[in-house]
């Protein structure tokens, strides 16, 4: 086993053949210190294993690369999900989950109230983390930025999370004097892949280096110290936010944190790909059915980029035209738009039910005939 330091291993694989003390005490040191080393050396996947043989517990796992979850959900017997702090059915929580992904006002405002809470409650603790990262960024006169995942004109669920609570927050941190976080949107140039929520760990680690978040470089770090923040709604493999702390260390971040509301047991998700989509899936099928129109007919709903796979995909194409009268012509306005600013009329599976929803809304007169939004 080589080692470039005591805590800068060249593979973590390697370090499993020595023993447990070693083992933890190596963890301990090197999830005290993220570095984006790590990230290629494997960390994530040996710290997934010690807790599989349960040397250390989920909440040490997830805190690795500056992580913090505010609920961690194990999926058991039937798939059901349970709360693995408390042993208790997740139901309610993963039903939450399954709307908010899809767009559900009130479940992704549920959702930021309780990360805001979260926040607020460690702001009042003067030994938290997150007070000294505020206080030390004050200091030293760095700024504290929230990266969420890459958009392309349409918005994930996390992007619209995060924007409520780094709105709420930033109330927060103002009234103690600290710094506010800035909100930087990370863009997507390539079209996001389709069916991301049920790859396995590989194939995401490969999407993300050709066609995920273009991610700040050098010059975005130059001139003051930045610290980052990473938001995601799940953390499931960890790709996506491991590649943010990568690329953020590597160009002079001065440290990195993310924040998930949700995280599910690693030794369920790095083995089962379709764990992500059954959480997705708890509420909101495949289907267009009364709870999918309920939702989108929510006052504030605003597009999510999974929704629109959803309504236009072809596997529902027989049901959209009768679909259509049960969601306000507004929201179909919205959802036309926001399709075609992400080239859905370049997908095929797509492009029948887009051309069907022009003529509806044509005949509605919200669009002319040339197909122009009518002021």
């Amino acid at each position: 086993m080589t080692f470039l330091s005591s805590i800068d291993v060249r593979s973590w694989t390697e370090v499993l053949q020595v023993s447990d003390d070693v083992q933890l005490a190596l963890f301990r040191q090197a999830a005290a210190s993220p570095s984006s080393r790590d990230v290629k050396a494997g960390f994530r996947a040996f710290s997934a294993n010690l807790l599989k043989r349960g040397l250390i517990d989920m909440g040490e796992y997830v805190s690795i690369f500056g992580g913090t979850a505010l609920v961690c959900l194990g999926s058991g017997s039937h798939g059901r999900f349970h709360n693995m702090c408390t042993g208790h059915d997740a139901g309610e929580l993963a039903a939450i989950y399954s709307r908010a992904k899809y767009g559900g006002v009130d479940d992704i405002r549920y959702l930021a109230r309780s990360l805001v809470d979260y926040l607020c409650a460690e702001l009042d603790d003067p030994c938290s983390q997150w007070t000294s990262l505020f206080q030390d960024a004050k200091a030293c006169g760095d700024c504290v930025v929230m990266m969420t995942t890459g958009w392309r004109n349409v918005p994930s669920t996390a992007n619209v999370l995060y924007d409520l609570v780094v709105e709420a927050i930033n109330l927060r941190l103002a009234h103690l004097a600290l710094p506010t976080i800035i909100n930087v949107k990370l863009p997507r140039l390539a079209p996001p892949c389709e069916h991301y929520a049920s790859l396995s760990l590989e194939e995401r680690e490969q999407v993300n280096l050709v066609q995920d978040h273009v991610i700040p470089a050098e010059n975005f770090y130059r001139w003051r110290g930045v610290h980052v923040i990473f938001g995601d709604d799940v953390l499931v493999t960890g790709s996506t936010a491991d590649k943010v702390l990568q690329e953020s260390l590597r160009n002079g971040a001065k440290s990195f944190r993310a924040l998930y509301p949700v995280a599910i047991d690693p030794r369920v998700a790095l083995t089962d790909a379709t764990v992500e989509e059954r959480l997705n899936s708890v509420v909101i099928t495949q289907q267009l059915d009364d709870t999918l129109a309920r939702l989108l007919s929510a006052p504030g709903y605003q597009p999510i980029l999974r929704t629109l796979r959803l309504v236009f995909g072809e596997g529902n194409r027989e049901e959209f035209a009768e679909f259509l009268p049960k969601v306000p012509a507004s929201v179909w306005l919205d959802l036309y738009k926001a399709a075609l600013g992400n080239e859905f009329l370049t997908q095929t599976r797509c492009l029948p039910s887009l051309v069907l929803l022009r003529s509806y809304l044509t005949r509605l007169g919200l669009l002319d005939d040339a197909g122009r939004v009518v002021l």
